[in-house]
């Protein structure tokens, strides 16, 4: 990935990706993602997803102090987003790429550059847990790879659990 984030503002950049948080503004783009079928495919729930829907997620998203939401960009196109859902000193991970820049090779960057976001801004986190749909074996990868440890090798009521701790 090249050399270590470095952590300024509220932005966290490496030689690959940086971090920027989402904004009403990306509303349109956040929904053309989310419902792209490569997305929705491995999603926990897999339906798709109406406007109105995700206009009230993404405002109540934004509002919600335990709701970190991140826009990941390389070369100042987005790459992927990363949501964090905290309590306390844990925080449960969730990451999709965006549908253009799938198989590129930018998931687990994305992972360990919010890393250092998290350490940045959210200092009392100590553990990211993610839940993965077994077939999803690129997620599984990806996860693995950003240092992510397995919790079990047998799915739990059909997901996969990882952790990552600092």
């Amino acid at each position: 990935m090249g050399r270590i984030p470095e952590a300024s503002g509220s932005a966290v950049t490496t030689s690959v990706i940086s971090l920027r948080p989402v904004t009403l503004d990306d509303g349109a783009h956040l929904f053309e993602w989310r419902n792209h079928p490569a997305v929705r495919q491995f999603a926990l729930q897999p339906d798709a997803i109406d406007w109105e829907s995700h206009c009230q997620w993404l405002k109540a998203s934004l509002e919600n102090p335990q709701r970190v939401l991140l826009i990941g960009e390389r070369d100042d196109e987005p790459v992927g987003v990363l949501r964090y859902d905290v309590a306390e000193t844990e925080a449960l991970v969730s990451v999709y790429l965006v549908p253009q820049r799938m198989g590129q090779g930018l998931g687990a960057p994305l992972l360990v550059v919010g890393h250092a976001w998290l350490l940045s801004h959210r200092p009392a986190v100590r553990q990211l847990n993610a839940q993965i749909v077994p077939e999803n074996m690129a997620s599984v990868k990806v996860f693995e790879k950003a240092g992510y440890q397995a919790v079990s090798s047998q799915a739990q009521q059909g997901i996969l659990q990882y952790v990552y701790r600092f």
